[in-house]
């Protein structure tokens, strides 16, 4: 039965390792619902019907630049007051009048990002999964990332 509590979260990522991962740091925020999108245009389709309560932008994508694609989403309803974050592997990415509340760098760094989905999107009154002790690097390692990720997948 789904969790009408859940909220929706929409990351925008053309690389399938960063999507991998991302979906492997929401395994521990059942309270929140990943949805991925590969382009600025897939973003703007599945956009439309979500009402996200979170937007995850990377800023290189195929076919637009992550802030170009914001401005965009914010003229979709449901979209105009989520708080944007570019996830970037440019750490020098200057945030102020782009419209993203922060940026989160790749790579990730595991705790900094799951308290970050608990300060920006976790539903209010659902308590966050219990994290995992960090290794002495957080970051997370996509391919011990993958086996939870295809764990969770349903056959086609």
């Amino acid at each position: 039965m789904p969790n009408s509590r859940r909220r929706t979260v929409l990351y925008v990522e053309d690389h399938p390792v960063n999507a991998l991962q991302m979906a492997a740091i929401f395994e521990r925020r059942p309270g929140l619902s990943l949805v991925i999108a590969n382009s600025g245009a897939q973003a703007l389709r599945k956009a439309a019907a979500l009402q996200p309560a979170l937007l995850l932008l990377d800023l290189g994508l195929p076919d637009c630049h992550g802030a170009d694609l914001l401005l965009r989403l914010r003229s979709l309803p449901g979209c105009q007051a989520a708080p944007a974050v570019a996830v970037t592997a440019d750490a020098m990415f200057a945030t102020a009048n782009t419209g993203f509340r922060e940026l989160w760098a790749k790579p990730l760094q595991l705790e900094h990002v799951l308290a970050r989905l608990d300060a920006l999107a976790a539903p209010s009154g659902l308590k966050a999964a219990p994290t995992m002790p960090s290794a002495p690097n957080p970051s997370i390692d996509p391919l011990r990332a993958l086996p939870a990720v295809q764990a969770t997948l349903a056959p086609l």
